[in-house]
C-alpha cells in the first residue's frame, strides 16, 4: 500500500498555505497567506478561487465542520485560526458567520468536535479554550507560560489533548480531576491528533520524531528520527491509519505506527498543495488476490493460475475494497460496486452518495456498510434492507471491532454507554434475540459466529480488563447466557465456515474449536484450546483473517505471516452438524489427541449424542462422566434422562429446576442434599409437605461429620417438627426408588 501524488494544474497559491480540508468527497479547500481561499477537484486536478479575504488574513490553520452535522452531502461551514488571535466560522458562500478575538497574538489551531457542538482553540498566549458552536466562550481549560501549538479532541467529546513545550495533557470534560500528564518528546510539541474511533493518540514534534500513545499515556510507538521536524499528523476517518507530514516528506502509517509507504517531495515551504489516493492496496481470499493498481482500477489475480486475471474499474476513485463469501465489495465516492466470483463483467452497481463509507463487513448472504454513525445493510443483489441508527446520544463513530454482522443478527455497541451491546435483525431493523446485553464492564472489540441459525447465535467479546466471554443472542430463559472463556486475548475473529473462534495472546494464536462448550462443561473448553506459537510477531500484532484452516497474522512490522490450522477441528465440527458420528470418531481414534476427543465430547453434548459422548470421555479418562453417562442409558424417564444430561454439563441448578417442575420432586431435593444446597432441599420438602424428615436427617449427619451444631435459624424451626429416624428415611427412599422416582 502507498500514496501516488498529485497537484493542482492552474491557480496555485502564492505564498505559504496555512490550512486544508475536504469540502466533500472529491473537493478540498484550502487557504493560504496570500489571503485566497481555493477549491481543487481530485478528480480532474483542476483549481478555482472561492473568495479573497482582507489583507491582514493569515491564517495559521483550517478545520471543516463535522460532516455528519452538515446538511446535503457537502461540507459548508469551516473555522480558520489566524495570526490576529481570532478564530473565524465562515461559510462557502463567503459569509463570516462569527470572527472572535480569541487570544493574545496568534491563534495557532482551532479544532470542532464530533458532533460540532464545541470549537477547542490554543494560542502563542499560552491558553486552551473551548467555545460554543456559536462562538461563544464557555471555559479556559489551561494556561501556560509558552505557546499551545496543538489540540485535539477524543471521538466522544468528553476529553481534550493539549501539548505544551515537551508535555502532553489530557483534561477530562466531565469530571473535576487534576489532566493527566506525561513528557511526550524530547523537543517542543507542534502536532498532534486524536483517532477517531479509538484512544490513540499521535504526536509529532521537533525532536524530529511521531509517537502513537494510548489514551493513558502509555507509548505504543516511537519512530525513528527524522531530518526535519515533524510538523503534522492527521488519521483517517476510519482510524486504521494515519499520515504524517515533515520537510519534504509525505509518510502513510498503520494505527501500530509502521509505515505503508514514504513519499518524497521538492515542495520545500508550501505554496501549492498535493493531495493523494491509496494504491497497492492487496486483499486475499482463498485463491484470488486483489490489488487496487490505480485510483479508479483493480486487478484480480488468481494466484493458482499464471493467466487468470481481471481488470475492473471504476467512475470515480477507488475508496474501500472487501472480498469475502465469492463477493468483492468497491466502494466509491457515489457508487457501490457488487463483484460475484461468477461473473466479474456484469457488477451490480449501486448509487449511495448519502454518507463516507469508513465500514464493510460482509457475511455469507448481506454486507452493511457505515460511515462510523449510521448502518446500511445491503443484500448482495444490490436491494438496500435496512437503515439502523445505533442507539446511543453520544457520536462517537464505531470501527469495524464495534461491529459485526451475520445473517440473521447485527450486533453494535453503544455509542454512549459502551457496557452495553444491541442485537439487531439485518432484515428488517428491529431487534433481536434478547434486545441486548449489558456487561460490567467496557466492551472492547465483539465479534459474531457465522455457522447455524438464530438459535444457535452467540458473540464474543473482549473487555476493557481483558477478559473474553461468549454471550447467546437468544437465551429463552436459559440460567447462564454469558459465559467467560479466557483471559488476555485479542483480535477477536470467528471462522468464516465454522464456529471456531481465533484471537492472539503473548506471542501465540489462540483457537476455540468449539467456544460454546463454555455453557456445557469449562474442563472441556480448557482441554480443546489451541495454542500456535508464532516467533518474533512485535508488540502489537493483529489478527487479519481466520478463512478455513488457515490464520493470516499482521505483525507489527506490517508483513503478512499466513499460521496454518490442523484442519481436523473444524472437520469434527463438520461432521458433529451433520451427525456423522461414526466418521468423527474414527478421526479422533486415528489422531489420538486430547484436544480433538474434547471437542468431540463437546459437540456430542451440545447435539445429544451420548454415544459420541461416552467414547470421547472414556478417551479422555473422565471415569466419573462415563459411569454418569451410563446411568443416564438405564434411565426410562425422558425428563429423568434430561436432567442428568444436564448435570452432565455441571449445570446442577437447571437440572433440578426441571427435575421439580416435570413432577419428581424427591429427585430434585436429593441432587441438592448431594450438592449440599440444604436451603434449595428444604424448600422443595416444605412446598411439597413431605421429605422433611429426609432432609432433616441428612443435614444432621453432614454437621456431626464437621463436628458442629445447627444455628441456622431456619432449620432450628423445622428441627423440632420431625423426629429423625434413619430406618423411617431408609423406607421412604426405597419407596421413591420402587416408584422410578430416585
Amino acid at each position: 500500500m502507498k500514496l501516488k501524488l498529485a497537484s493542482s494544474r492552474n491557480f496555485r497559491h502564492n505564498d505559504m498555505i496555512g490550512g486544508v480540508g475536504w469540502l466533500g468527497p472529491e473537493l478540498i479547500l484550502s487557504v493560504a497567506d496570500d489571503h485566497n481561499f481555493m477549491i481543487t477537484n481530485t478528480a480532474t486536478n483542476e483549481t478555482q478561487p472561492l473568495m479573497k479575504m482582507n489583507d491582514n488574513f493569515y491564517p495559521t490553520s483550517l478545520h471543516m465542520f463535522p460532516r455528519s452535522q452538515s446538511k446535503g452531502t457537502q461540507n459548508d461551514i469551516f473555522a480558520v485560526s489566524t495570526s490576529d488571535g481570532k478564530v473565524n466560522i465562515l461559510s462557502r458562500n463567503g459569509k463570516a458567520e462569527k470572527a472572535v478575538d480569541a487570544h493574545n497574538g496568534a491563534a495557532l489551531c482551532a479544532r470542532w468536535n464530533s458532533d460540532g457542538t464545541g470549537l477547542l482553540t490554543c494560542g502563542e498566549d499560552g491558553f486552551v479554550k473551548m467555545w460554543s458552536r456559536n462562538g461563544m466562550l464557555r471555559s479556559v481549560l489551561a494556561q501556560f507560560a509558552t505557546a499551545v501549538y496543538c489540540v485535539a479532541w477524543d471521538s466522544t467529546s468528553s476529553n481534550v489533548l493539549y501539548c505544551n513545550s515537551d508535555q502532553c495533557y489530557i483534561k477530562s470534560l466531565k469530571m473535576q480531576v487534576a489532566p493527566l500528564k506525561w513528557k511526550a518528546h524530547d523537543g517542543i510539541i507542534l502536532c498532534c491528533d486524536w483517532n477517531p474511533t479509538s484512544a490513540l493518540i499521535v504526536t509529532g514534534g521537533e525532536d524530529c520524531k511521531f509517537k502513537v500513545w494510548d489514551g493513558f499515556g502509555q507509548i505504543l510507538f516511537n519512530s525513528s528520527t527524522h531530518d526535519y521536524p515533524i510538523t503534522s499528523v492527521a488519521w483517517s476517518g476510519d482510524g486504521t491509519l494515519f499520515s504524517v507530514g515533515s520537510h519534504n516528506i509525505l509518510r502513510l502509517c498503520d494505527k501500530s505506527g509502521w509505515s505503508h509507504s514514504l513519499e518524497k517531495m521538492t515542495s520545500g515551504s508550501l505554496v501549492r498543495f498535493f493531495h493523494a489516493h491509496i494504491i497497492e492496496k492487496r486483499l486475499t481470499y482463498q485463491n484470488f488476490e486483489v490489488v487496487q493498481t490505480h485510483k479508479t482500477t483493480i486487478e484480480v489475480r488468481d494466484v493458482s493460475s499464471e493467466i487468470a486475471k481481471e481488470k475492473l474499474e471504476t467512475k470515480e476513485r477507488i475508496s474501500r475494497i472487501s472480498i469475502l463469501y465469492q463477493n468483492l465489495i468497491v466502494v466509491t465516492s457515489s457508487f457501490i460496486y457488487i463483484y460475484s466470483f461468477k461473473n466479474w463483467n456484469t457488477p451490480i452497481i449501486m448509487d449511495y452518495k448519502e454518507r463516507t463509507v469508513n465500514i464493510i463487513t460482509q457475511c455469507e448472504k448481506i454486507f452493511l456498510v457505515s460511515d462510523g454513525l449510521t448502518i446500511v445493510v445491503f443484500n448482495y443483489e444490490g436491494r438496500k434492507l435496512t437503515d439502523i441508527n445505533p442507539p446511543g446520544q453520544v457520536l462517537s463513530l464505531l470501527d469495524d471491532r464495534k461491529v459485526d454482522l451475520a445473517n440473521d443478527t447485527l450486533v453494535v455497541r453503544d455509542r454512549a454507554d459502551h457496557k452495553i451491546m444491541h442485537f439487531f435483525d439485518p432484515n428488517t431493523g428491529k431487534t433481536q434475540g434478547d434486545g441486548n446485553l449489558k456487561h460490567e464492564y467496557e466492551i472492547q472489540e465483539l465479534t459474531i459466529n457465522q455457522c447455524g441459525s438464530v438459535n444457535d447465535r452467540i458473540v464474543a467479546f473482549r473487555d476493557q480488563i481483558g477478559a473474553i466471554y461468549i454471550a447467546l443472542i437468544k437465551t429463552f430463559g436459559v440460567s447462564q447466557r454469558v459465559a467467560k472463556i479466557g483471559s488476555l486475548v485479542e483480535q477477536l475473529v470467528f471462522n468464516d465456515v465454522t464456529n471456531m473462534l481465533g484471537g492472539i495472546s503473548e506471542g501465540k494464536i489462540v483457537v476455540w474449536p468449539l467456544p460454546n462448550i463454555a455453557f456445557l462443561d469449562r474442563n472441556l473448553l480448557q482441554k480443546s484450546m489451541i495454542y500456535k506459537p508464532v516467533g518474533n510477531m512485535g508488540k502489537f500484532p493483529q489478527l487479519a483473517s481466520f478463512a478455513g484452516n488457515t490464520v493470516v497474522l499482521r505483525k507489527s512490522d506490517g508483513c503478512l505471516v499466513p499460521v496454518g490450522i490442523s484442519p481436523f477441528f473444524s472437520t469434527i465440527n463438520q461432521l458433529a452438524s451433520n451427525s456423522k458420528w461414526d466418521q468423527a470418531i474414527r478421526m479422533c481414534r486415528s489422531m489420538n489427541n486430547d484436544a480433538l476427543w474434547a471437542t468431540l465430547a463437546g459437540a456430542s453434548i451440545y447435539y445429544k449424542n451420548m454415544f459420541a459422548t461416552e467414547i470421547a470421555y472414556a478417551a479422555l479418562q473422565e471415569d466419573e462422566k462415563v459411569s454418569l453417562i451410563n446411568e443416564i442409558k438405564e434411565k426410562s424417564d425422558k425428563d429423568v434422562r434430561q436432567a442428568m444430561q444436564i448435570i452432565l454439563t455441571g449445570r446442577v441448578g437447571d437440572a433440578e429446576v426441571h427435575l421439580e417442575r416435570n413432577g419428581h420432586p424427591f429427585r430434585a431435593m436429593m441432587i441438592d442434599i448431594q450438592m449440599f444446597r440444604w436451603k434449595r432441599a428444604l424448600e422443595i420438602a416444605l412446598k411439597n409437605k413431605q421429605y422433611l424428615e429426609v432432609v432433616m436427617g441428612y443435614r444432621q449427619r453432614y454437621l456431626k461429620q464437621l463436628g458442629r451444631t445447627e444455628n441456622d435459624p431456619t432449620f432450628l424451626k423445622h428441627l423440632s417438627e420431625v423426629e429423625i429416624d434413619w430406618i423411617h428415611i431408609r423406607e421412604i427412599i426405597s419407596a421413591e426408588r420402587a416408584k422410578g422416582e430416585y
